[in-house]
């Protein structure tokens, strides 16, 4: 059962850091909006490259928080009280970093469409950060 839960475990930090490089580069913005097609070509509303980019900080967070899960489970297994204790510390500050980053990129796409926007093409982004909390929540319940 070890085995899996790191497999999941590897397979998720490989998810996350792609997600905030791809996110980062302005590649990916259909996580973040639908895009608009015009006569002149198929485009994103403004401040969709911005928001991901504070979507990506999102992606290093949780990448940080699968880490330091992972990192404390193995000091479990490993027998090292310190090490386990340590990684648990460190993984609570990751996840609330996680949350500040959520709350944050949710802040700076509110202001930049000076109300709450969530409606059409921007809901996208409310459903990408309930699945980055939801696979967070099955993997803090899949190494508890």
């Amino acid at each position: 059962m070890e085995i899996v839960r790191f497999a999941v475990g590897a397979l998720l930090l490989v998810a996350s850091a792609l997600l905030a490089v791809q996110l980062w580069n302005g590649r990916w913005q259909f996580l973040v909006a639908r895009p608009e097609r015009t006569k002149k070509g198929t485009f994103f509303p403004a401040g969709t490259r911005e928001t991901g980019r504070h979507l990506s900080w999102v992606m290093v967070a949780c990448f940080a928080a699968v880490a330091t899960l992972m990192a404390s489970e193995m000091g479990r297994l490993s027998g090292s009280a310190l090490f386990a204790q340590a990684g648990f510390v460190v993984s609570g500050v990751a996840l609330v970093a996680y949350g500040a980053f959520v709350v944050w990129t949710v802040a700076f796409h509110c202001k930049a469409h000076g109300r709450p926007y969530f409606a059409g093409g921007s809901s996208r982004l409310v459903v990408t950060l309930a699945a980055t909390c939801a696979v967070l929540t099955a993997l803090s319940l899949l190494f508890a």
